[in-house]
């Protein structure tokens, strides 16, 4: 693959301009790039973009950054920030970029495919672009697994991620635990969440291991719950899970509250279902 980059500061001619465009891409000064309010991607390190710095300083850009024409002679980023950010810092002044037209959402879409497909972006930054999808642009959970090329169940697995504490979210992005270890985290209750994944990391878990030893958190959790709250709210609470076929909780006798978890759109729909038909009997 022909190297981008090394020495373009010297392509400033018609000729190798035209040579440019003709291989699909052209060059746009760093200068007037504006970054992509969409780009999912929220974790570049310092090490990292360093590294990359140091390549392209060596090597030259391998891929052209991906833009919009917005508007006086100004573009905008839609793939490719840590790429702008190393060859500023590499002393480039012009990036190689594709130039394209692309309205907010199909800016995202790109943004999130090119960094999906190249495997480079972290879980939870997955996760909130997906989440940004749904909030910001109305995204059913099939559309957005057809539109990266995963299942819907991965999809829904992703975004269960963000129900975790911002703390454990941290973990994964500093790769301390994996997106697997984040599963199991999410079998316990939230109030054990922080003492179970520092329980991974301490012990170097494996993603089965941590599976297994969620169960058993639960089962602790669930006994000493039990002992303390009366026995026929117990009782009622076994028998609507039984019912929604999800874990239901009552906090309370006189005053409270009833819980009934959820963790996918499919489950909420079959739970709301119930719910309406119990009111229609």
């Amino acid at each position: 693959m022909r190297r981008l980059g090394k020495g373009l500061n010297a392509l400033v001619g018609d000729e190798d301009r035209e040579t440019l465009k003709n291989a699909g891409f052209d060059l746009i000064e760093i200068d007037n790039i504006k970054f992509n309010p969409y780009q999912p991607r929220k974790d570049s390190s310092k090490q990292k973009v360093q590294e990359l710095a140091d390549s392209i300083e060596e090597n030259g850009i391998i891929q052209p950054v991906v833009v919009r024409k917005i508007d006086n002679g100004k573009f905008e980023l839609i793939a490719g920030e840590r790429r702008i950010t190393a060859a500023q810092l590499a002393g480039l002044g012009r990036v190689p970029a594709v130039i394209r037209d692309a309205k907010s959402l199909q800016m995202l879409s790109l943004a999130i495919i090119e960094n999906v497909q190249r495997e480079n972006l972290n879980t939870v930054d997955q996760a909130l672009a997906f989440k940004k999808l749904v909030d910001e642009f109305g995204k059913k959970q099939g559309e957005i697994a057809k539109l990266v090329g995963k299942s819907r169940v991965a999809i829904t697995n992703t975004l269960r991620l963000l129900k975790l504490p911002n703390e454990i979210l941290d973990f994964i992005r500093m790769e301390k635990i994996t997106s697997g270890h984040a599963r199991a985290v999410l079998q316990v209750e939230s109030d054990l969440q922080m003492e179970f994944a520092q329980t991974i990391i301490d012990n170097s878990l494996s993603v089965h291991q941590a599976e297994m030893l969620a169960k058993r958190f639960m089962q602790k959790k669930t006994k000493t719950r039990k002992l303390k709250k009366d026995v026929h709210l117990v009782s009622l609470e076994d028998e609507l899970s039984k019912t929604f076929g999800a874990n239901v909780k009552i906090n309370g006798q006189k005053k409270g509250k009833i819980e009934i978890q959820f963790f996918s759109e499919d489950e909420l729909n079959n739970i709301l279902q119930m719910l309406f038909k119990l009111r229609n009997l």
